[in-house]
């Protein structure tokens, strides 16, 4: 196993756009610690015990503020809005009315647009020493998305090893909006070689089907017998190269699985990871109706590591918790229209364990 790196705040101290960056930590009396930085909303690091104590950190991220500002398309542990995933033909009609984005992957809209929430420095508007809320302010017009929208993060580090992040949201207009957390998961920790031996498991019955874009056709399909089945854990590399089109399509995992029809506020257990390597074992629970695993297909030694590590192609995987990709074009899918004055809320939490 690699030496644990421990980002240092004056590595994430700079300026963007007139606003001030920095580096907070979270941490329990477990022994569990979670690093965070004001730019983008995002989680750097976050470091749980492994079966013999020792401190592993199972998040893929960047030694310094620099690393994450020097390519947009850069989303490791971002949050994502105000919609995540990708809108087909870069285009949405809301009331009869078309608005149109700036595609920013190939034909489609990938992420909320090239300048969005995960570019943007967050406002502190409160912390102690396990919890902390950011605030972001997104102006009518921003990206193409309608009205001024008012968003919250509220990060919890509970003392049973549990990170829990809360999302708020409220428009004066109406406006599509789908969050989600793009963190970066290595189990066996940052660096220390590829996923393909850790297990997961997904608590669903089905999953969406999609095109060669990577977007989904709307239809939603039965995992039983398919590359697609973790209703029992299993490796996540036993069948990523299966000779399938849904998998050839995504290049691996990039696909939404779908834990409810609609969006009813439920906490449900999304799915479990873990490795055998070091013990380390995460629960992913969430009142969305979606679950998006992406294993990390394009991960092409790009960026280093907090370990001076590169990210080589399925160096991690992500489970993100969400609506239904391409909502605003699939009126099948739960609705992600937010309402003047509604406040929209959801919940993820991820914990932590060594079995």
């Amino acid at each position: 196993m690699n030496t644990v790196f421990i980002p240092q705040v004056e590595d994430f101290q700079t300026e963007i756009n007139g606003k001030k960056t920095t580096l907070l930590s979270l941490k329990n009396n477990a022994g569990m610690e979670v690093f965070i930085t004001n730019y983008g909303a995002r989680i750097v690091g976050i470091l749980v015990p492994d079966r013999h104590g020792n401190l592993l950190d199972v998040n893929i991220g960047h030694a310094s503020i620099q690393e994450y500002t020097c390519q947009k398309a850069n989303y490791y542990g971002a949050v994502i809005a105000r919609n995540c995933g990708r809108i087909r033909d870069a285009k949405f009609t809301l009331d009869g009315k078309e608005f149109l984005m700036k595609p920013n992957n190939g034909a489609t809209f990938l992420h909320g647009g090239e300048n969005a929430f995960h570019t943007q420095v967050y406002e502190i508007e409160s912390q102690t020493p396990t919890s902390v809320m950011l605030s972001y302010f997104s102006k009518d017009g921003e990206e193409g998305f309608p009205g001024n929208l008012t968003f919250k993060v509220y990060y919890t580090l509970t003392e049973e090893n549990a990170l829990e992040i809360k999302f708020e949201a409220v428009a004066d207009q109406k406006t599509p909006f789908n969050v989600t957390h793009h963190a970066y998961f290595n189990l066996d920790g940052e660096g220390n070689g590829d996923i393909l031996n850790q297990e997961l498991q997904v608590f669903t019955e089905e999953y969406l089907q999609i095109k060669e874009d990577i977007l989904p056709t709307g239809v939603f399909v039965p995992v039983v017998d398919t590359p697609f089945d973790f209703r029992n854990s299993k490796k996540i590399g036993k069948d990523i190269d299966a000779e399938d089109e849904q998998i050839q399509y995504g290049s691996g995992y990039d696909h939404t699985f779908v834990l409810s029809r609609v969006f009813d506020g439920k906490i449900r257990h999304a799915a479990k990871a873990k490795s055998e390597a070091s013990g380390v074992v995460m629960d992913v629970y969430t009142d969305q109706p979606g679950v998006h695993l992406y294993t990390g297909n394009f991960m092409e030694e790009e960026f280093t590591l907090k370990n001076k590590e590169k990210d080589k192609r399925r160096a991690a995987f992500c489970l993100e918790t969400q609506h239904l990709a391409d909502a605003l074009n699939k009126p099948n899918f739960p609705s992600i229209i937010l309402s003047p004055k509604e406040k929209f809320t959801t919940t993820t939490i991820y914990k932590f364990s060594v079995e």
